[in-house]
């Protein structure tokens, strides 16, 4: 993430630890990064890992069946399309990408290792810019 001008938009959006790849509005073209930016509140994804913000609990890995396998759960994910990538506390969408972003929690999403997303509580307010890249 190197300098930038000005973000063409730049809106709030509220994701819940309880809902998978929620679609937030922002459409991403070929030319074109969305980066997206903690703000703040917490959420729970498991008994285990509770009241952390977007960067999720190192503590716990997340294992296959996971938005995002070998990252750390409760982490905040984004996708376009069928490409998926870190946001954490701030991370942008790769270049080249084109669709809408969707985001969501690091968390077990069919449910293999206990109660996966029916648990979870919480939510995090994230700041999404849109650049030309």
């Amino acid at each position: 993430m190197g300098e930038r001008k000005e973000p063409r938009s730049n809106v709030s959006f509220e994701v819940y630890a309880d809902k998978k790849w929620q679609k937030t509005g922002i459409t991403v073209t070929e030319q074109e990064q969305a980066e997206v930016t903690y703000v703040s509140g917490s959420w729970n994804i498991s008994p285990a890992v509770r009241n952390c913000d977007s960067d999720g609990n190192s503590s716990y890995i997340a294992k296959e069946g996971y938005t995002m396998p070998g990252k750390a759960e409760g982490g905040m994910i984004g996708r376009i399309g069928s490409s998926v990538f870190w946001i954490g506390k701030k991370g942008e969408t790769p270049k080249g990408l084109k669709g809408e972003l969707e985001l969501c929690a690091n968390d077990d999403l069919d449910g293999r290792y206990g109660k996966g997303f029916t648990d979870n509580s919480g939510s995090i307010v994230v700041k999404i810019d849109l650049f030309l890249s």
